[in-house]
């Protein structure tokens, strides 16, 4: 077996894709992910299909910490470097971060990149031949001359050239510590080195994120899974509680809910179908009764630990849509400022994703007699197949 790195670039400062706030676009959420993390994800399957021993990954020297502290517990040696002021300075210094026999260079821009692709540029690798992924040209080409006018131009022998590109290490640090600079990527300073170049097929879905357009394009290529959570809750009403709903109190109303913590019956819900959803229990086991943490503790705070655990097994909120059963107090005027409380210790891309509802219990049974109210709540989660 080759013992080789993959070292993924992702340093530059993404411009040309006019990130929002002057966000570099490596940073930038795809798929509600953070563009680098799609490339380096790719690490850990390649590394549990022993294609790849380790990953470096080189961004911004003020993104080296940050980026340490997202990076999850993968199973792959992964290590984090600050990158150059140009893109061959930042590939030299991950080369030099990387501990094997060879190299495979690829741009943290590309996002999709497959296993399939690895192995065809691990197996056709050797000591002598650098490799690189190709594709052929398949657009009408023009040339625009001196005098400004275009004309037709050639494409029969034009390739279009991906990442990640592949190398004997020692050899690849020697040809870029001695390049004069300005090379469009590695295999162009490894060819002027004098040094041979084989080419393997590349892959339509290995596109590069340059232009903001091609944010949108490259959500068209995430596959997602989803799964919908139910809730439910109940709780009396009792004097000597406040009541307390969707985080909103009702100091007028004369009843309030028993219940080990506030009882907020519609925050519970919508927790209990959240965790449904991901996966990950109901708020009966991870916040018990009788547990003096939780003893009086405002539902909004379980509300924002729940959403912190689904967040963090890589779900995101499609929607949230739950339906309160109450005879009073009357509710409806309440049910904005109901989404607000809750959304405000939701992540921000969940919000504007929770939807209320409200029905009288027509003076029919328990609720319809004021003597609890209850509620029902759904949640769909989603996350991308193609993160680990």
């Amino acid at each position: 077996m080759k013992e080789t790195a993959l070292v993924i670039v992702a340093a530059g400062k993404g411009e040309r894709a006019g990130g929002a706030g002057g966000t570099a676009k490596q940073f930038r959420p795809l798929a509600g992910v953070p563009l680098w993390k799609w490339s380096a994800s790719v690490g850990e399957r390649l590394f549990k299909k022993q294609l790849v021993d380790e990953c470096i990954l080189v961004v911004p020297e003020s993104a080296v910490e940050p980026v340490q502290k997202e990076t999850p517990g993968w199973e792959i040696p992964f290590t984090v470097v600050p990158g150059g002021a140009e893109r061959q300075e930042s590939v030299l210094r991950g080369v030099r971060a990387a501990s094997r026999e060879y190299v495979l260079v690829h741009d943290g821009a590309r996002p999709f990149l497959s296993c399939g692709l690895v192995e065809r540029l691990v197996d056709s690798l050797t000591d002598e031949y650098g490799v690189v992924p190709l594709l052929p040209v398949s657009d009408a080409l023009k040339k625009r001359g001196e005098d400004g006018a275009f004309s037709p131009f050639p494409r029969e022998g034009l390739w279009i050239t991906q990442t990640p590109q592949a190398f004997h290490r020692e050899k690849l640090l020697s040809v870029l510590a001695t390049h004069g600079g300005g090379a469009k990527d590695e295999a162009e300073a490894w060819t002027a080195a004098g040094y041979p170049l084989r080419a393997v097929r590349g892959e339509r879905r290995n596109i590069k994120i340059t232009w903001e357009e091609d944010f949108s394009l490259a959500e068209l290529y995430v596959q997602r899974t989803f799964r919908t959570g139910t809730g439910y809750d109940v709780h009396p009403l009792v004097p000597g509680r406040r009541f307390i709903l969707g985080g909103v109190a009702f100091p007028d109303f004369p009843l309030g809910f028993a219940g080990y913590s506030d009882g907020d019956v519609l925050v519970h819900a919508v927790c209990d179908a959240l965790l449904g959803a991901a996966g990950l229990g109901d708020i009966g086991t991870l916040y018990p009764a009788g547990n003096p943490a939780f003893k009086n503790i405002s539902s909004i705070r379980l509300l924002a630990d729940t959403a912190k655990r689904v967040t963090e097994s890589g779900w995101i909120l499609e929607w949230s849509d739950s339906v309160v059963c109450a005879q009073e107090p009357k509710l409806a005027a309440f049910l904005p400022p109901m989404v607000s409380k809750m959304e405000e210790v939701l992540p921000e891309t969940w919000r504007g994703r929770v939807h209320l509802k409200v029905k009288s219990g027509e003076h029919v049974g328990p609720v319809g007699h004021s003597h609890c109210i209850v509620c029902f709540s759904n949640a769909t989660l989603w996350k991308p197949l193609d993160i680990i």
